[in-house]
């Protein structure tokens, strides 16, 4: 990252990998169940699809709207962005992506508005899965936040073990780097809850340690 990016995080108090890695969710959104697109209700929704359509275009006072449709076996949904001009330019037509968003009405149609929105192809960060949502600052949101953790355990880090192995076992814990990967990164809602006993397990027992 950059000086400006550098300057961001160290507002928050990360200075280090191991300071990003050990900055944790403070809450979780859970977009992990897709549903087909003629299933979908008003609220948070997530979807699989290809984007058959997608064009932009400015409105009153200069405000910027770009409109996309996209489309799954069982039909078609309109996706909405305001003020994002980049999204005609970087949503690839025909690629299948995974949408997360809020389903509402909007100008009298029903649309998908401002979602996040991934390739399939790609290990997905914002969509699809159970969303981190890290404290913030005016410079730092959650999306900055999960690219760069996710870049922290790909650089390979290395986590000194705490436990014994045969606590680990005993107990069904995981390892220190598993948990932490659970904890922003969880696969499913029982991962979740593993990674968060683990790590409080490891919290009592270095402080049971410490007192004997």
């Amino acid at each position: 990252v950059g000086p400006a990016v550098v300057n961001s995080l160290k507002s928050v108090g990360i200075r280090s990998i191991e300071d990003l890695i050990n900055y944790y969710p403070r809450r979780y959104e859970d977009y992990s169940n897709l549903s087909l697109i003629n299933e979908i209700k008003p609220g948070q929704v997530s979807i699989k699809g290809r984007v058959t359509s997608i064009h932009g275009r400015y409105v009153r006072r200069g405000m910027h709207i770009t409109e996309a449709v996209i489309t799954d076996k069982t039909g078609s949904v309109r996706m909405v962005w305001f003020n994002q001009p980049y999204r005609a330019s970087s949503i690839k037509p025909e690629n299948e992506y995974f949408v997360s968003g809020l389903f509402q009405l909007s100008r009298q149609k029903m649309s998908i508005m401002n979602p996040s929105l991934e390739l399939v192809s790609d290990f997905p960060l914002n969509t699809a899965r159970i969303i981190p949502i890290y404290p913030q600052s005016k410079t730092v949101k959650s999306t900055q936040l999960r690219k760069y953790i996710k870049a922290g355990f790909d650089s390979d880090f290395e986590t000194l073990e705490v436990l014994p192995h045969k606590l680990q076992k005993k107990y069904k814990l995981l390892s220190l780097k598993q948990a932490l990967f659970q904890l922003h990164f969880p696969s499913s809602k029982e991962d979740l809850d593993t990674a968060k006993y683990t790590l409080g397990f490891i919290e009592l027992f270095e402080l049971i340690l410490a007192n004997q």
